[in-house]
């Protein structure tokens, strides 16, 4: 770039007078600059409109074929910023196919067929293509609306270059803090994760930062906990073991170890969580600066693990035990009896063979537990379960009444224990209703579910004792069972995506209502 306050031979004082001024204004244009990148440019932008005799400047970003402007200086005028049009429609794509500065003096003559004219007018333009983060950004442009320029001298050329130059570093500023602050916003984000709880110490275990989550789980704000040892924190001081844990993984993690542990925590509301805790050292220079721990909550997962524990403990003992001695006495009468009793003792046969059968189901469940849910679920035919199940239900007491009115239609979403989570709540019925009891099976659409009921006239279930029949080991005072039955049919239908729940039936009984999703 030529300098013309170089003294070259030839250079005009008068010239170089003017581009002294000019750039005695940039730089008190540049010194006071303002917060925005509109602020700072604007007055840059008023020294170049005055010393390169153009009523108006500005600066475009272009995308593509899409060109924008984006910060102005100068007399009203159909450009200002947020105006947005086609690049093809512009003097700007003009200045971006040219390596330097593109000088149109006359545009009338030289762009009369020109869409840019057409939609434009502008008489006059001088423009430089604008460069940031290595890549083409858009463009600084002088226009005027009415009149031609005569020439555009040398130290015009330098000073627009210039302005260029301080331009391009203004939009690699602006970059940057957006850049930057972006990154902000995101790591902002990751460690206020609602999934998270989030603790960063220093590396003598005092708390420095709890993330949001961690803080709302007590109830509490960042001054109550933060420069406390985090070991005595209410995530941790609820629980002296719990603490000394806690206080053993910040030990070994100042040594430089990962640590991960699992700890059971007490919320503000008295809530009960488990975590899974991970504390990681952050080293510089080969020493640990700060510590971070995370907890993401796993109460889910263990819920599940001691539903699969219970399932298994059913397994071993109550199912498979029993079975062996259920089916040698089966085979026994079968062999010596005859008539009716040899047709009760089939009976006890088919009921073996279908225990067994659920077993190798049940089993199958605890092999496929996963976080998405207990198995993979399916769109089944509600009808022939229903029948299926009221059948088997009907043979435990020859004077009980079943009704069953199912649409062949309905489907919902579940698997082949279907028919076992259904034939629990039946034989359920009738074990607990006393003879000659009386059962309705019919369905409703509710929505997106579809609400198979269970009605009888039993004696019915006190409102208080509804919600705990599906716990687990629960079960009725009269009952000899396990308390398996309630307790699996509820497992179930929660990995269909469904709810079960006890009404007061029609009949004077309980009406046990299974919601199941309709894909």
């Amino acid at each position: 770039m030529d300098d013309p306050l170089d003294g070259n031979e030839g250079s005009d004082s008068d010239e170089r007078d003017r581009y002294l001024a000019a750039m005695q204004d940039l730089t008190a244009a540049m010194a006071a600059s303002g917060t925005t990148f509109q602020e700072r440019v604007e007055p840059v932008l008023a020294v170049g409109r005055e010393h390169l005799g153009f009523p108006n400047g500005h600066i475009a970003v272009v995308s593509g074929d899409e060109h924008k402007v984006v910060a102005s200086s100068g007399l009203p005028s159909t450009i200002s910023p947020g105006v947005e049009r086609p690049l093809s429609e512009t003097y700007c794509k003009h200045t971006l196919n040219d390596s330097g500065i593109h000088i149109i003096n006359k545009a009338s003559e030289s762009m009369a067929a020109d869409p840019a004219y057409e939609q434009a007018g502008l008489e006059a333009y001088v423009g430089t293509t604008l460069r940031a983060d290595g890549s083409e950004y858009g463009t600084l442009c002088f226009v005027n609306d009415d009149e031609a320029i005569s020439e555009f001298s040398d130290w015009q050329e330098t000073l627009l270059e210039h302005l260029t130059q301080w331009v391009e570093a203004e939009i690699e500023r602006d970059i940057a803090v957006d850049s930057h602050e972006e990154s902000q916003r995101l790591l902002e984000a990751t460690f206020n994760s609602p999934e998270t709880f989030i603790g960063i110490l220093d590396a003598d275990g005092t708390l420095i930062r709890a993330n949001e989550t961690a803080l709302g789980f007590i109830d509490a704000d960042a001054a109550d906990v933060c420069g406390e040892p985090f070991c005595e924190t209410p995530w941790w001081n609820h629980d002296e073991a719990v603490a000394d844990r806690c206080r053993e993984a910040v030990e070994r993690t100042r040594a430089g170890e990962t640590v991960r542990f699992e700890a059971e925590h007490v919320g503000a509301d008295g809530q009960r969580i488990s975590t899974s805790v991970v504390a990681r050292p952050v080293t510089a220079d080969g020493v640990v600066r700060k510590i971070i721990v995370e907890g993401t909550d796993i109460t889910d997962l263990k819920r599940r693990e001691e539903q699969m524990e219970f399932f298994n403990s059913i397994l071993r003992h109550d199912i498979l035990n029993g079975m062996t001695v259920i089916e040698a006495r089966a085979e026994t009468l079968a062999d010596t009896l005859d008539g009716a009793q040899s047709n009760y003792a089939e009976t006890i046969l088919d009921w073996s063979q279908d225990i067994v059968d659920l077993t190798q189901k049940v089993r199958s469940v605890l092999n496929t537990m996963s976080d998405d849910g207990l198995t993979e679920a399916e769109t089944i035919a509600l009808g022939p379960v229903v029948e299926g199940a009221t059948k088997k239900a009907a043979s435990m007491d020859e004077d009980c009444t079943l009704r069953a009115d199912i649409h062949d239609d309905i489907e919902v979403v579940a698997d082949d224990l279907l028919d076992d989570v259904v034939g629990n709540i039946l034989t359920n019925a009738v074990e607990h209703g006393g003879p000659g009891t009386t059962i309705e099976v019919t369905t409703e659409r509710v929505g997106p579910m579809v609400h198979l009921h269970i009605a009888d006239d039993g004696p019915g279930i006190p409102p208080a004792e509804r919600d705990a029949i599906f716990e687990k080991g629960e079960r009725g005072t009269e009952s000899t069972g396990t308390g398996f039955g309630l307790y699996f049919v509820s497992v179930m239908v929660d990995s269909y995506g469904g709810n079960i729940w006890v009404e007061e039936s029609d009949l004077g009984g309980s009406d046990f209502v299974v919601a199941l999703p309709v894909r």
